[in-house]
């Protein structure tokens, strides 16, 4: 994930006000690219991972907020993950370039979800979907109707700032919407998963 960052930024002008969300279990290397490619044109980020996986160094680099959550199925801390990443976007400043750097993981390390679902209620739907035998894509089909932010439904936070975003796929076929459950892809699945 790092030398992948390194590389897709080298040559990149993001400006001087970049601010990095970084989701997944290739997270903190994928941040460490980034920030070997960017420096100190990096003002602020976030770095949402699962337990075991954050590089120390990160955590003393004032800029960065770091947490980290359960993967395959989601935890407290991936509800507070959410919280987070909701509070990050919206007190960003009106000229910011995002960077997101999203990788496989993403889907049960962070969330949002809708009024009158508990984490108990993701969690055994979660448990049921891994156990289920269907493939990723329906199974992210599912995750993003019980999410607020699955689905490409977190772009509406990032109110039309610039917004680059880099991923690696742990998915067949590499498809966007799938990776992370698509949280800046909109969902096209016109699947009936009722």
């Amino acid at each position: 994930g790092r030398a992948c960052t390194t590389k897709a930024l080298s040559g990149h002008d993001l400006g001087s006000s970049v601010y990095v969300v970084a989701i997944g279990k290739a997270a903190s290397s994928m941040t460490q690219g980034a920030i070997e490619a960017l420096g100190e044109t990096i003002q602020k980020g976030l770095v949402i991972t699962k337990y075991g996986h954050l590089h120390e160094g990160l955590r003393q680099d004032l800029r960065f907020s770091c947490i980290e959550a359960s993967h395959p199925v989601p935890d407290q801390a991936s509800l507070s993950a959410g919280d987070m990443l909701v509070e990050f976007l919206i007190s960003a400043p009106v000229d910011a370039q995002f960077l997101f750097l999203i990788s496989g993981g993403a889907s049960s390390l962070v969330e949002v979800l809708p009024d009158g679902i508990v984490l108990d209620d993701l969690r055994k739907v979660n448990d049921w979907l891994l156990g289920s035998g269907l493939d990723i894509r329906k199974i992210n089909s599912l995750r993003k109707k019980l999410s607020c932010i699955k689905g490409g439904k977190l772009t509406a936070l990032l109110a039309n700032r610039k917004t680059l975003a880099l991923l690696i796929s742990d998915v067949p076929g590499d498809d966007l919407s799938a990776i992370g459950s698509g949280l800046l892809v909109p969902d096209t699945s016109t699947e009936n998963n009722s």
